[in-house]
């Protein structure tokens, strides 16, 4: 995950394509705030990636979802996760504090996930808007906070495309 993002260059390629759809060249303040904007939202990306290939585990074993799985098949997923979040923390060489840091906005992830599974779920079948998924709130308010509103939707359509990626890497892990 991590070299797909710094190799393809994927939040350069974001930033770049909002700044010239959107003819908002001034967004950028220079090599510290671009490195910055980098760092902070390839972070968020890395979060999404991870909620993302949480919830494609069930699927390599043919289920749709993780409560599904049989005992062994969810102690593997959650091994496989595990390790994935370890891998990710050496590769990083996060501090204690780093790996708290990325825990807690990871939880906020999944809490937002489980919420919107859950009024999946209900009756009424409500869905949560895709504009409060935490990436999208985050990144849009990182990219360009005085025009949000666009900054949200091009994050929308970015966080689809995150998700693929995420996808497509677990899939070429895994196979």
């Amino acid at each position: 995950m991590l070299t797909a993002i710094a190799r393809d260059g994927v939040v350069d390629r974001f930033v770049a394509a909002y700044m010239a759809e959107y003819n908002r060249s001034g967004i950028l303040g220079g090599p510290a705030r671009d490195r910055e904007l980098a760092e902070t939202v390839g972070r968020e990306i890395l979060m999404a990636m991870i909620m993302e290939v949480h919830a494609a585990l069930p699927s390599f074993f043919g289920k749709k979802a993780k409560g599904k799985l049989r005992n062994e098949e969810a102690d593997a997923s959650d091994a496989f996760f595990r390790e994935l979040l370890a891998a990710l923390g050496r590769a990083q060489n996060w501090s204690a504090e780093d790996r708290k840091q990325f825990s807690r906005d990871l939880q906020l992830y999944s809490d937002f996930n489980a919420r919107r599974e859950k009024a999946a779920g209900s009756r009424k079948k409500e869905k949560l808007p895709e504009e409060e998924a935490p990436f999208i709130a985050r990144v849009a308010l990182l990219l360009d906070p005085s025009m949000l509103e666009q900054a949200r939707r091009a994050t929308q359509k970015f966080h689809k495309d995150v998700g693929k990626l995420a996808r497509k890497l677990l899939r070429k892990t895994l196979g």
